[in-house]
């Protein structure tokens, strides 16, 4: 069956060369030319006499040219072809030398800052606790596989719901997909036995299973190690056991009206509701849980941690609670109401109903509006998901569009759909979709692009 969807590509654009790395360049985070002066402390690191190996990198009387008797800046312009998984896993393997370039951050910031100019990340980072490394490698590889839409596969799994899908997840790295619907259900598909050379046989065999485990939608799921919870317009949040095959719920907790997202914690379960409130249930008790009301409207979309629970609501607000203090710690006013958050990395992006997104800076309480982006939708925001390497939004103008990380973001891939999208969720460089056609919509790394997960050298 062919996939009812198109797909238009800013790119493929092959990501620009990188010139060579002693060249200034304006830093991802600051003015200036903090990035020449990271050139030249590499150049100063590596200038010290030293033996590796046995063999005298920096005299060149000792022993003739060699690949690393070149200046750090040519031997940086040469890696920057490569990579950086490569650089990283294999290369940085080969000598003391070369693992003490390529293990210094200062490399991978300038190499960010070549290839893509704007400001990254959105909002400040101490450099000290950022991981430059990491970051170029994930900011290449999602470059690499949704600017050319033959890297990745799609299947659009049919035989499932008969409601519309408000909710998707993906668990176990992407191997395992939940969707959740209006017709009160949520299905278990293994996406490892999806087969792009028999596509409907295979998509037959993935569904794993049907649970009827609501009397109303099924509007949000999350999860949290092998544990997923649901949260329904029937006023209860559920918790399942992926090991156990979801049985049964190993917990349930009722409010007074219908939840609309939820937040898993290892202890607490936080679900805003329709009635204009935060619910905190307490997983240790189920008679133990306790309520905040800081809007005039649904809660619409969730987000906490340790220190903060944030909310964004119909009344064109979001709250920030402040959990240590007990109290509001402030709320910020918007001009279109939020649909959607995430919420991690040291930022906040918000999708809104105008088709635009926001950037707050969460670091030490700030929760300042730093930037509003217009990314090319002409409706709802209704899914937003921000990593190292991407911004990926889905919206009921029928698209999912992947954006770069960075200040001003430029579409990687948009992908149209034929109706409008409710849900998107990401794992392991597998995209997830929901929408109103009541169809589950995968799109993963062909076999060729499959990678193990990214990991810091």
């Amino acid at each position: 069956m062919s996939p009812p969807h198109t797909e238009t590509g800013n790119s493929p654009v092959p990501v620009p060369e990188a010139s060579p790395m002693a060249q200034s360049a304006a830093s991802p985070c600051q003015e200036g030319d903090q990035s020449l002066d990271d050139s030249q402390d590499l150049s100063a690191s590596m200038s010290q006499d030293e033996d590796v190996d046995g063999v005298d990198l920096v005299n060149r009387d000792a022993g003739g040219w060699t690949l690393l008797t070149l200046p750090p800046e040519i031997l940086l312009n040469i890696i920057s072809f490569l990579d950086a998984r490569v650089v990283v896993h294999r290369l940085s393997l080969v000598c003391k030398e070369l693992h003490r370039l390529i293990s210094n951050d200062a490399t991978w910031k300038i190499r960010i800052g070549k290839r893509w100019p704007k400001q990254y990340p959105v909002t400040p980072v101490d450099d000290s606790k950022f991981n430059w490394q990491l970051a170029c490698m994930e900011r290449e590889e999602q470059y690499r596989l949704w600017s050319d839409p033959a890297k990745t596969e799609h299947f659009e799994l049919t035989s499932g719901h008969f409601g519309e899908i408000d909710s998707v997840h993906l668990m176990q790295g992407g191997d395992l997909c939940i969707s959740g619907s209006r017709d009160r259900s949520f299905h278990l598909w293994d996406l490892r036995k999806l087969d792009a050379s028999n596509r409907q046989g295979s998509i037959d065999a993935a569904k794993l299973k049907s649970v009827g485990g609501h009397k109303g939608w099924v509007w949000h799921i999350t999860s949290r190690d092998n544990i997923m919870c649901t949260a329904s317009w029937d006023q209860w949040v559920k918790l399942w056991d992926i090991n156990a095959d979801c049985t049964a719920p190993t917990q349930g907790f009722r409010g007074s009206s219908a939840f609309l997202c939820s937040v898993l914690h290892q202890n607490e379960v936080h679900a805003g509701a329709y009635d204009k409130h935060i619910y905190m249930f307490d997983r240790r008790d189920d008679n133990q849980s306790s309520k905040l009301r800081l809007h005039k409207m649904p809660v619409l979309c969730l987000a906490s941690d340790n220190d903060y629970i944030i909310s964004g609501s119909e009344d064109m607000t979001i709250a920030v609670f402040d959990r240590r203090a007990g109290k509001l710690l402030k709320k910020i006013e918007l001009d279109k109401f939020p649909m959607c958050m995430s919420y991690g990395l040291g930022q906040l992006w918000v999708g809104r109903k105008d088709g635009k997104v926001n950037v707050i800076d969460p670091t030490q309480g700030k929760f300042d509006i730093v930037q509003t982006y217009d990314v090319g939708h002409e409706s709802k925001v209704t899914g937003i998901l921000h990593s190292l390497g991407s911004v990926v939004t889905c919206s009921t103008d029928r698209t999912i569009k992947i954006h770069e990380p960075n200040h001003d973001p430029s579409p990687i891939r948009t992908i149209e759909h034929t109706t409008s999208l409710s849900a998107i969720h990401t794992n392991n460089g597998v995209l997830a979709a929901g929408g109103s056609d009541q169809s589950v919509n995968i799109w993963r790394p062909t076999r060729d692009e499959e990678q193990p997960r990214l990991e810091s050298g």
